[in-house]
């Protein structure tokens, strides 16, 4: 079957199944503490300054610090994603990102506060990018944009959450602990059950197949066809099309300021300079 069709036609021939549906509800979830992380010291910041007697300048510190650490973890472990596969990256980034936002709800002063969002801000970095690049890799082109919206819609879930949230806890002192302090745990605790649940994931057979892996990827989708067949879904002979090279094999940086793609470079920098200073701004 993989000499005569590629891995990325099988997977655009397929049907949506039970596993497309688990990426997309893990991915999403994913996504959801992302945005929930992102608001949370902006929700939180009345009651921090309040708490750790902040001035200006410690409260701007404390507001940045998750974004710098975004900044930092997108360049670097979006590189570690292209090396390691998009499930080990997964586990990796929501690890790091569940055990220093839990850091930070147990922070005994500012500066272990800021450390601990930057740090939780590196887990978090690469979080949109990876989202995309997986469900992309595992969804099948017809339907990728539906439900890679239907992941998104979950993940911005997060920032009404963090907001509803802060208004139940931030007054109250449950078990003893400040509100605030259980905001940042319970993203902790989130983030983790998330983790757990991803581990279930599969790795990209797109993946596997640009490092060379090519073996690992025609036995991973064979399982995905046969389930399929067994569930009583038809799988329709694809359109047999040269594949596009992928991140993976290797394209050097400056191909995207190729003629063929430069535009769509500089439109898609500044669409997404623009959201990310409206959004957040």
């Amino acid at each position: 079957m993989s000499d005569a069709m590629t891995i990325s036609a099988r997977l655009d021939r397929m049907p949506i199944t039970r596993l497309h549906v688990m990426a997309v509800v893990c991915v999403g979830l994913g996504l959801f503490f992302d945005t929930y992380e992102v608001f949370l010291a902006g929700t939180l910041s009345g009651v921090l300054k309040q708490h750790f007697e902040l001035g200006a300048d410690p409260l701007k510190a404390v507001l940045a610090s998750a974004f710098v650490g975004q900044f930092i973890g997108a360049i670097f472990l979006g590189r570690v994603a292209d090396r390691i596969g998009r499930r080990r990256a997964f586990l990796l980034n929501l690890g790091i990102y569940s055990f220093f936002s839990l850091v930070g709800g147990l922070a005994p002063n500012v500066e272990v506060l800021v450390v601990s969002r930057f740090l939780a801000g590196v887990g978090l970095g690469a979080e949109l990018a990876l989202a995309d690049a997986y469900l992309a890799d595992l969804l099948p082109a017809r339907l990728r944009g539906r439900f890679t919206a239907l992941a998104y819609t979950v993940g911005f879930l997060g920032v009404p959450t963090a907001g509803f949230l802060a208004s139940i806890l931030v007054p109250l002192s449950p078990f003893g602990v400040d509100g605030w302090r259980w905001m940042f745990i319970l993203g902790a605790l989130g983030a983790l059950i998330v983790w757990v649940l991803r581990r279930m994931l599969p790795e990209s057979p797109r993946w596997l197949e640009a490092v060379g892996r090519h073996d690992e990827a025609d036995a991973l989708m064979t399982k995905w066809e046969d389930a399929a067949r067994a569930s009583g879904k038809v799988l329709p002979e694809p359109e047999r099309k040269p594949e596009s090279p992928t991140v993976a094999e290797k394209m050097p940086l400056s191909a995207i300021f190729a003629p063929r793609f430069r535009r769509t470079t500089t439109m898609a920098w500044v669409l997404n300079f623009c959201s990310a200073f409206g959004y957040y701004g």
